[in-house]
């Protein structure tokens, strides 16, 4: 089996999960979490509708790439660039591992999948066709998983000698406690008897 039909098993079988547990109802606090943030779903079962053909776009996608699809024509510019317009279209959760919750069985798809892209195949396919990354990279942070890296197809210019080193971001930014509240502390050990 080659690996574009390898990968459109393991999706189809995700694809019959999601479409399963989204008419009964899965999706229905993510969709009440994404109308707090301000694009709200009308029915939770429009999550269910994004995400299926998402995941189908994702499988025809790899499969043209896989099978050396040739890279886009640049097309000339007709028109000034225009300001980016506000999106007014409901987008799927960007949390990693969002699926996992309300699709028990994203797991098994998550396992396939990792297994799928550590295979050296499809890591040289992956360093081969760099377009693939746009494929995978949101499939991943929705299961949970990490692309594995690539290797490198071009060197990197090297730094300039003084140039300073940039520093590592936090791991989470610092928020201090909120008034009333206190931060958690250990429990203290009983006093010793006098």
């Amino acid at each position: 089996m080659n690996l574009a039909a390898r990968f459109a098993a393991i999706l189809h079988a995700l694809c019959a999960a999601v479409a399963r547990r989204g008419a009964a109802g899965a999706f229905a606090g993510e969709a009440a979490r994404q109308g707090r943030r301000g694009t709200a779903f009308a029915d939770p079962h429009a999550l269910t509708v994004l995400l299926w053909s998402r995941l189908q776009r994702a499988i025809a996608r790899f499969a043209r790439l896989a099978a050396g699809a040739p890279p886009p024509r640049p097309r000339p510019r007709k028109t000034p660039a225009r300001p980016a317009r506000a999106r007014s279209a409901p987008d799927l959760p960007r949390r990693r591992g969002w699926l996992l919750a309300p699709v028990p069985e994203a797991t098994a798809a998550a396992s396939q999948l990792r297994a799928f892209l550590a295979e050296p195949e499809t890591r040289a396919l992956i360093a081969a066709e760099p377009r693939l990354g746009r494929i995978l990279r949101p499939l991943c942070r929705t299961l949970g998983i990490l692309l594995p890296e690539a290797p490198q197809s071009r060197a990197r210019r090297p730094r300039a000698p003084g140039a300073p080193v940039a520093a590592d971001p936090p791991t989470r930014p610092h928020r201090p406690a909120q008034p009333g509240t206190y931060p958690l502390r250990r429990p203290r050990a009983p006093p010793a008897p006098a």
